[in-house]
C-alpha cells in the first residue's frame, strides 16, 4: 500500500496551482495574445489576399472585355477603311473614266473642226479653182457680141429691180449713181442704162461712169446702199458659192 504523505501532496498541488497560475498568467496569454494577434495577421492577409484575388479577377474582366471592344474597334475600323477605300477606288475609276470620256469628246471635237476646216478649205480652194478656169475660159471666148450680150441681159435686169422706198435721197431732185462696167461704154450705151434707172427710181439720175476689168463682162450700178450686179465677174462668185454649197 503505497505511503502518501497528506501535506507532501498538498504541497505539490499547491506548488503545481501556483505553476498554473504563473504560466497562465504570464505565459500562456502573451503566447494567446501572440497567436490571436497571428491569427488575425493571417486571416487580414488571407483577406487582402482574397481581396486582390477578386481585385486581379475584375482588372483580367476588364482587360478581357476591353480587349474583346477593341478587337471590335480594330475590326469596324478595318471594315471602315475598306469601304473607304473601295468608294476612294471606285471615285477615282468613275473621274478617270469622266476624264477620258472628256479627253475623248474633246479628240473628237477638235478632229471634227479640223475635218470641217479642211472641208471648208478644200470647198473653197476647187470654188476657187473653178471660178477661175471658168473665167479664163470666159475671158478667151469673149468678143463684142457677148460684151453686147451681158449688157443687154443687165439692162433687163435693171427693169425687174423693185427699189420702191430704198433709195434715199436725201431732198435732192437727183439720184446718184455709179455705173462700173467691164469695157468702156459707147455715150448711147450709157444713156439706156441712165434712161433705165430713172425709170426705176422715178427721178432723174446723176450717173458717174467707171471701168474695171475685173467685172470680165457686163456692169453693176450702185444706188446708195443697194448694188445691182449683173457682171460675170458677180456670176462666177455665185456659181463657186452654189458650187462650195453643193460639195458641202
Amino acid at each position: 500500500m503505497l505511503d502518501i504523505n497528506l501535506s507532501t501532496l498538498l504541497l505539490q498541488v499547491a506548488n503545481f496551482l501556483i505553476m498554473s497560475f504563473i504560466l497562465a498568467r504570464f505565459l500562456f496569454k502573451p503566447l494567446k495574445e501572440m497567436l490571436d494577434k497571428r491569427a488575425n495577421l493571417v486571416t487580414q492577409a488571407l483577406d487582402e489576399a482574397e481581396k486582390a484575388t477578386r481585385e486581379a479577377e475584375k482588372l483580367r474582366l476588364e482587360y478581357e472585355k476591353k480587349h474583346r471592344s477593341i478587337d471590335a474597334e480594330i475590326a469596324a475600323l478595318k471594315n471602315e477603311a475598306r469601304i473607304i477605300i473601295n468608294e476612294t477606288r471606285q471615285q477615282m475609276l468613275r473621274e478617270a473614266y469622266q476624264e477620258i470620256e472628256a479627253m475623248r469628246a474633246r479628240a473628237q471635237e477638235e478632229i471634227d473642226q479640223q475635218r470641217a476646216d479642211a472641208l471648208r478649205l478644200h470647198r473653197s480652194k476647187i470654188g476657187e479653182l473653178v471660178a477661175t478656169l471658168t473665167r479664163r475660159m470666159m475671158e478667151d471666148i469673149l468678143n463684142p457680141q457677148l460684151h453686147q450680150a451681158y449688157l443687154d441681159a443687165f439692162l433687163e435686169q435693171l427693169r425687174l429691180v423693185q427699189l420702191n422706198g430704198r433709195i434715199s435721197t436725201n431732198g435732192k431732185e437727183t439720184v446718184s449713181a455709179e455705173l462700173i462696167t467691164a469695157i468702156p461704154l459707147a455715150q448711147e450705151h450709157k444713156a439706156r442704162i441712165a434712161t433705165t434707172l430713172e425709170t426705176v427710181v422715178s427721178r432723174p439720175i446723176d450717173l458717174i461712169c467707171r471701168v474695171d476689168s475685173g467685172l470680165i463682162a457686163g456692169a453693176m450700178v450702185r444706188l446708195g446702199d443697194t448694188l445691182i450686179d449683173g457682171s460675170l465677174q458677180g456670176q462666177l462668185q455665185q456659181l463657186r458659192i452654189r458650187y462650195e454649197a453643193e460639195i458641202g
